[in-house]
């Protein structure tokens, strides 16, 4: 007989033997790609690495610039706090002189206060060309001023 159970049995079995042959075909094919996928997860994690040391590089690089820029930018203000304090001083030295001149072409002796106002509010400037209108440097060196430049010249000297 054509089916008895030994050839049932080995039918079965051949069967069986088939089926799992072609389950390790799929399952190589599978292991094969997933192989390859690890090597490219490999690939860009060292690239991911890299990518990160740079990054931190720059920001070190970064951070580095920042305090020098920083120091110079804190440089340059003090500079421009020690001009703006010297541009008051020259300033308040000259308004000063402006009324020693004035109370020398007027002839007051009394010290006169001035208010600054906005150019706006200001009175508009009279341009006169009147010889007594004027001042001589020989005024301007006369003994009541001389005191009064020695403390501008100690004074600039200090501020220097």
């Amino acid at each position: 007989m054509i089916y008895s159970v030994e050839n049932i049995l080995n039918i079965i079995l051949l069967v069986m033997l088939a089926v799992m042959i072609g389950y390790c075909i799929v399952l190589n094919k599978r292991l094969k790609d997933f192989r390859k996928i690890k090597q490219e997860m490999g690939d860009i994690i060292g690239q991911l690495n890299a990518s990160t040391i740079h990054a931190q590089n720059s920001i070190k690089e970064f951070k580095n610039v920042v305090l020098e820029e920083e120091k110079k930018l804190d440089e340059k203000l003090k500079r421009a706090a020690e001009l703006a304090d010297e541009l008051d001083m020259i300033n308040e030295t000259g308004s000063n002189l402006a009324d020693r001149i004035e109370r020398g072409l007027t002839g007051g002796n009394a010290p006169q206060t001035i208010t600054e106002e906005p150019e706006e509010h200001q009175a508009p400037k009279i341009k006169t060309d009147n010889l007594s209108d004027r001042i001589s440097l020989s005024d301007l060196d006369s003994d009541k001023n001389a005191d009064g430049d020695k403390e501008l010249r100690e004074s600039l000297r200090n501020v220097r």
